[in-house]
C-alpha cells in the first residue's frame, strides 16, 4: 500500500490479485469502496468497505463465484444509501458469448454482513452485453442508468453490429424496480456513463454515436418526472469507428454541475471540463486541462461552490501518471500535479477520486508482480500551492 496520512488510513484491501477499486462519496460524507479479489484458481469475490469517522470497516464480501465479468473499464459499485442500507452491482456471465453478461443488483440490510439474492435490472431476457452502469440516490427511489446491447448482434466485428441502447430505471431501498425508460437508441458501445441528481432534476452524461460515427458526449435530463430531448454537451466532432472506451463524469454541488470528459476530434487528445448553473440545462465552454499527451479516463469532484478537481491519466516517455488539476468555475485553472506513476495500458484501471473535509483520496490497481488496488491521501492544501 501506498503511504497515508495520520488521519486517514488508505483502503483496506491487502489481497494479491485484487483489482478496479470504486469509491463512492454519499450525502452523509461516507465513502463506499469496492473492489475483485481473486479468491482461489477459479473464484473471485466482489468486496466492499465503508469509511465512517476516518476509519474503514472491516472488508466484506458482496458476492463471490466463477461467472463475473470482470473488466477494467466496467467494473462493480458499492453505495451507501442510509444507516444500514447499502446497494452494490456487479457483472455476471449470462451466456457462452463473449459478451454475454447481464448486470446483478444486490442489497444489504446489515451494512453489508449479508446480502439479499441478486436481481436484474433490464427487463430482457435476450443474450447481449449489459453494463456502464451508474446509480444516483435519492431520497426514496434512487436511479440506475445502463447501456443495454438487446439490439446489439454477436460480435463487434461487422460493420453494422447493430446499436447500443441506453436506458434508466428507478428503484426503492426494497428492490422494487419501476418501469424502463428507453434514453437514447444509439450510444456508443462501451463507454462509461455517469449520473448525478438534485431534488427532482436527474442528469446523465454518456458518449452518443450518429449515423456518420461521430461519439461526442451528450446529456440528458429529466425534470419533475419528464425526459427531455438528449443534447450534445459540445459538438467537439470525434469521428471514431469504434469504442474509445472513455467516458464523461459529472460531479454536482448544490445546482452547479462539473463535467469531464475525454475527446480526440481532428486527432487531438484532449480532457476538457465545463460547468453548469442550471443543473444541466446549458453548460460553459470547454475548458482544457491535459498537458499534451492525455490518455482520458477522467474523474471529476466539487471541493467549494467555486472549484472543481479533474483527474486524468497523462501519459510521458516512461510511464502514464494520474494527474489531477484544480479549476475554478471562471476557467481559472492551477498547475497541474502528478498524483502517481502507473502501468501503462489498461490494467490499472479507472483511477478514482473522492473528497471527505480537505483530504483527497485516490484508488487505482497497483502493478508490480502481482495487481493489488492501491490508495493514497493528499490533502487539497497541496494542490493549492500549485
Amino acid at each position: 500500500m501506498i503511504g497515508c496520512t495520520k488521519e486517514l488510513q488508505n483502503i483496506p484491501s491487502s489481497q494479491t490479485g485484487s483489482r478496479f477499486p470504486r469509491i463512492v462519496k454519499n450525502n452523509s460524507s461516507e465513502i463506499t469502496a469496492s473492489w475483485f479479489e481473486q479468491t482461489d484458481s477459479l473464484k473471485w469475490s466482489v468486496v466492499g468497505s465503508v469509511l465512517k469517522n476516518n476509519s474503514w470497516a472491516k472488508p466484506f464480501q458482496i458476492s463471490t463465484g466463477t461467472s463475473f465479468f470482470i473488466n477494467w473499464a466496467d467494473f462493480p459499485s458499492l453505495n451507501k444509501i442510509s444507516n444500514n442500507t447499502l446497494v452494490s452491482h456487479w457483472l455476471k456471465k449470462s451466456g457462452s458469448g463473449t459478451y454475454d453478461y447481464d448486470i446483478h443488483l444486490s442489497f444489504s440490510y446489515d451494512n453489508g454482513q449479508t446480502w439479499t439474492k441478486s436481481q436484474i435490472p433490464h427487463a430482457t431476457t435476450k443474450k447481449g452485453e449489459h453494463g456502464f452502469v451508474s446509480i444516483s440516490l435519492g431520497n426514496k427511489n434512487h436511479d440506475i442508468i445502463w447501456l443495454d446491447g438487446r439490439e446489439m448482434l454477436m460480435g463487434h466485428g461487422n460493420s453494422d453490429y447493430g446499436q447500443m441502447n441506453l436506458y434508466h430505471r428507478q428503484f426503492t431501498n426494497s428492490g422494487e424496480l419501476g418501469p424502463e425508460y428507453l434514453i437514447d437508441q444509439k450510444v456508443c458501445e462501451c463507454c462509461p456513463t455517469s449520473s448525478v441528481n438534485h431534488e427532482d432534476t436527474l442528469v446523465i452524461a454518456y458518449r452518443d454515436r450518429s449515423e456518420e460515427e461521430v461519439r461526442d458526449i451528450y446529456i440528458a435530463r429529466r425534470v419533475r418526472n419528464n425526459w427531455e430531448t438528449p443534447y450534445p454537451l459540445h459538438r467537439d466532432g470525434w469521428k471514431i469507428a469504434g469504442c474509445p472506451v472513455n467516458g464523461p463524469m459529472l460531479a454536482i454541488s448544490s445546482q452547479q454541475i462539473a463535467v469531464a470528459w475525454y475527446t480526440a476530434a481532428n486527432e487531438k487528445a484532449k480532457v476538457n471540463i465545463a460547468f453548469s448553473n442550471d443543473l444541466g440545462k446549458t453548460f460553459s465552454k470547454p475548458i482544457r486541462v491535459d498537458t499534451g499527451m492525455p490518455i482520458g479516463r477522467v474523474d471529476v469532484i466539487w471541493v467549494d461552490e467555486n472549484h472543481a478537481l479533474v483527474s486524468w491519466i497523462e501519459s510521458s516517455e516512461k510511464s502514464s501518471n494520474i494527474v489531477v488539476r484544480k479549476v475554478k468555475n471562471d476557467a481559472t485553472i492551477n498547475k497541474e500535479i502528478v498524483v502517481a506513476k502507473i502501468a501503462k495500458g489498461r490494467i490499472s484501471g479507472y483511477p478514482q477520486m473522492e473528497i471527505i473535509n480537505d483530504q483527497i483520496l485516490f484508488a487505482w490497481t497497483e502493478v508490480s508482480s502481482e495487481t493489488a488496488v492501491a490508495s493514497k491521501w493528499i490533502p487539497i492544501s497541496k494542490i493549492d500551492k500549485f
